[in-house]
């Protein structure tokens, strides 16, 4: 483990005397890489409260407030996709929040309820029953390499399907559930009160301190105790909840339970004492791991429920050697420290045959345990301090303690808080995340099939091996080209923007990482446009290969063997012109003769709305031509590295281009706008013929098509097209370049990994140095007010356009309004 950034910020505190950490603080990351944690004090203005933050991993300077809450905040909790974060106190109070225009800087309260003076302890989301795959080394095929597969939720809708909701364990012995629909509106106050249930967890009320939950077989399992006890007995039991039309049944039986003071270790160590426990994951309720803290340390046991036999006098047996067989809890393994312990994670997902525990003790030290064995791998020491005036000639130290841990769900990045709301972040760079080509790649595929965000484990590639990224793409793209067509055509474009940014991550990579944005982009217009298409003659909506995006491929006629037809459809999953150049189809007019016009008919309105996508496609084009002369060809790379060749993108433009022909007759104002020379010169039509001629051969153009292009800027105004917007964040390609661990500061940007990419200049190219809408490829102004920001690669786009804009058009916004190209949420940019 290695100390990656440290984030503090610049709070002044004006007497030494401070105190803080009265009240516990959390952390916790979700599966996108958005880090949550709580605060006592507000980390820009010093007051005191219970504050919410959020940030997300690329960029964590940018630290956002959420929420202020009256009361301590005892749980905080991210539901399976990162979607909803659960905030609880101990006066029952219980808030979802979201994000609102899915900005990551503006969540609000969707959902309150309210257990009337209850103290939350512990709360988890419904399980949706999406596990996450186990992962075989020995396979090929993702399929067999990572076996994905369902389990019962724990809460059921009509029809099998997992409800959202969550459910809460209360210091008093009260388990209460709550369900929402993510489609519908909120419920007003009376509406809450109605979709609240509660029931008592035992058979009779107990006093609590501490609880977890787990899933397993669609139930939740909870163990609860009180450590105020001197010989406390964790309790444990088997919770199953049914839902019934708007209602929901609670059904609590009992466990096993086990007095933590009854083992051998206890018994050495009379002032033990319970301080918490934990799950072992959130899915295995076979595993628990109790910390208790004495005088003199502290330790750590290992708890597993097993099945037991009990021999049966032979008076009472029916079969011979017959046995009663009973579930008990047995003490596994222990650790023990001089130190007291302060809080536990595990690793969340077990990607390989090794399990850690992660262990922050009162020293301000983390141990990392092995599983098998409680076996210690490694110890890291943290130091939190902060520096404030108290006059201009006295500094005042505070060095406040850790308060929180949690860890990324790759396991790459380990986060510790501390009683001030400052950040610690670690590498965990040993054994088997040791990073090298082949352990990479394996977890940027898992992270491929699971959802899971991958941006710690390339933050971990750039620091420990940057040398290696290009190896880990080819492997990747290697081994992505031997799966089905099936399973290309659904990963494909997410296994596309994987490589984008692992390209953005190195300064020899920008220029390959451009042309896959275009081309990603190029990808993304081409299936709205065809999706705009309809047949005339309503029996061909029965058939789907009689669509006009399909009859347009097939007008164009093929000389390709079967052989290449295959391949190309595993590059490329959409439809795409597969047919050699010949004379005929190099004229876009003599195209438009085989076709039916009456196919391709699109509402006017609706062709003017997406004329600045049109623009965009047009301009592309330009560019493409115009760089042949000096070599550059597009995606600048060959058909052996697995990326779609240049023959199946540049064919895409085509069939493109006879579109926006055809519409150009319906409607002229969709038209791409050129700066000509000639008024008479037919742009549209001169890029197709050069298109056509480029396209047999992307790679070794012949010497009339260069001297045609090379006429180009004298014909007509070249706009750049420059998609590769500069950032400042840790995934900069300047990362390897800095001594770790950097200091961060709160709202300050990191100006060592400010990186801006080199633009490619092209002689007669028209620049334009204005921010460009990265989802409309509209020219905004600077000092708009309603900017967008991607936190990933810092692309801008409008998120509130007054503009009345088409249905098609509204589809495509709505398209990125999650999250970006990228994958990178959104947040407002300051003016």
């Amino acid at each position: 483990m290695e100390q990656f950034f440290n984030l503090q910020h610049k709070v002044v505190f004006h007497r030494k005397d401070e105190t803080f950490g009265r009240f516990e603080n959390f952390c916790k990351v979700s599966s996108s890489n958005v880090v949550a944690f709580s605060s006592e004090i507000d980390i820009k203005t010093g007051s005191k409260g219970f504050f919410i933050y959020v940030f997300d991993l690329n960029i964590p300077w940018c630290t956002y407030k959420i929420a202020t809450r009256s009361y301590p905040i005892t749980v905080l909790e991210w539901n399976q996709s990162g979607c909803y974060l659960l905030v609880a106190d101990n006066y029952g109070n219980v808030s979802i929040y979201t994000q609102r225009n899915s900005l990551l800087d503006e969540f609000y309260e969707v959902y309150s309820i309210n257990f009337p003076s209850e103290n939350i302890i512990a709360a988890k989301f419904f399980f949706n029953g999406i596990k996450f795959p186990k992962y075989q080394h020995d396979q090929m095929l993702y399929t067999d390499k990572y076996q994905k597969y369902r389990i019962q939720p724990t809460v059921r809708n009509f029809g099998a399907s997992p409800a959202t909701g969550f459910v809460v364990i209360t210091s008093t012995g009260i388990i209460g559930a709550y369900s929402f629909d993510t489609n519908s509106h909120p419920p007003t106050n009376n509406n809450v009160e109605q979709c609240k249930f509660m029931k008592n967890l035992g058979q009779s009320r107990c006093l609590y301190t501490n609880a977890d939950i787990a899933f397993k077989n669609g139930q939740f399992y909870i163990a609860a105790a009180n450590n105020l006890h001197k010989n406390p007995i964790i309790q444990c039991y088997r919770v199953q909840i049914e839902k019934i039309d708007e209602e929901l049944i609670i059904n609590s039986k009992s466990l096993p339970s086990f007095f933590v003071n009854e083992n051998a270790a206890a018994k050495d160590m009379s002032d033990l004492k319970l301080f918490k426990f934990k799950w072992m994951t959130q899915e295995d309720a076979d595993g628990l791991i109790v910390l208790s803290n004495h005088l003199s340390g502290s330790v750590v046991e290992l708890w597993t429920l097993k099945e037991e036999s009990t021999p049966i006098h032979k008076l009472f047996q029916t079969n011979k050697n017959e046995c009663y067989k009973t579930l008990a809890w047995s003490n596994q393994q222990s650790y023990r420290h001089s130190r007291k312990v302060l809080d536990i994670i595990t690793t969340k997902i077990q990607f390989g045959m090794n399990f850690y525990l992660f262990i922050a003790y009162q020293d301000s030290s983390i141990h990392c345990l092995n599983r098998e064995g409680m076996k210690r791998v490694t110890i890291s020491n943290i130091n939190f301090s902060a520096s404030a005036l108290e006059h201009h000639t006295k500094i005042i130290k505070m060095t406040s303690k850790m308060a929180a841990l949690d860890i990324s769900f790759m396991g790459n990045m380990l986060f510790a808080i501390d009683s001030i709301g400052q950040v610690s972040c670690y590498k965990i760079n040993f054994d088997h995340l040791l990073m090298n080509a082949v352990q990479a790649t394996n977890m940027l595929e898992y992270c491929l099939i699971s959802g899971v965000d991958s941006l710690d484990v390339m933050l971990m590639l750039k620091m420990t091996q940057p040398q290696i990224i290009d190896s880990v793409i080819d492997r990747m793209t290697e081994n992505f080209n031997r799966q089905p067509n099936s399973i290309t055509q659904f990963y494909y474009l997410k296994f596309l923007t994987m490589k984008i940014n692992l390209y953005r991550m190195s300064i020899s990579g920008q220029s390959k990482a451009h042309d896959l944005i275009c081309l990603l982009n190029l990808i993304s217009i081409s299936t709205a446009f065809k999706s705009l298409l309809r047949p005339a003659a309503p029996a061909d909506l029965m058939t789907f290969k009689n669509g006009p995006a399909e009859n347009l491929s097939s007008k164009f006629g093929t000389d390709l063997s079967k052989a290449a037809r295959s391949v190309i459809s595993i590059l490329y999953p959409f439809p795409v012109i597969l047919s050699e150049t010949t004379v005929n189809n190099a004229d876009v007019d003599k195209v438009l003769l085989n076709l039916e016009a009456k196919d391709f008919t699109v509402e006017p309105s609706t062709l003017q709305s997406l004329q600045q996508l049109i623009q965009f496609v047009a301009d592309l084009a330009l560019n493409i031509l115009v760089k042949l002369p000096e070599g550059k060809t597009f995606l600048n790379t060959n058909k052996t590295t697995g990326d779609l060749s240049d023959f199946t993108a540049l064919n895409t433009i085509r069939e493109l281009l006879v579109m926006i022909r055809i519409w150009g007759l319906l409607q002229p104002q969709c038209l791409p706008i050129f700066s000509r020379s000639a008024d008479n010169l037919d742009i549209l039509a001169t890029l197709f013929r050069l298109l056509t001629k480029l396209s047999p051969k992307p790679d070794c153009p012949d010497e009339q098509l260069l001297d045609e292009c090379c006429l180009l800027p004298s014909q007509v105004l070249i706009p750049q097209v420059h998609l590769n917007t500069p950032k400042t964040s840790l995934s900069s390609p300047l990362l390897s370049n800095l001594p770790l661990p950097l200091q961060l500061t709160y709202f300050v940007e990191h100006e060592a990994l400010d990186f801006t990419p080199d633009i490619h200049y092209v002689e007669g190219c028209l620049m334009n140095h204005s921010l460009i809408d990265s989802i409309r490829y509209l020219h905004v102004n600077k000092n708009t007010s309603n900017l967008r920001r991607c936190v990933r690669c810092g692309a801008t786009s409008i998120y509130k356009s007054n503009m009345k804009i088409s249905t098609a058009m509204k589809a495509w916004e709505n398209r990125w309004d999650v999250c970006n190209f990228c994958g990178g949420k959104w947040k407002t940019e300051k003016v």
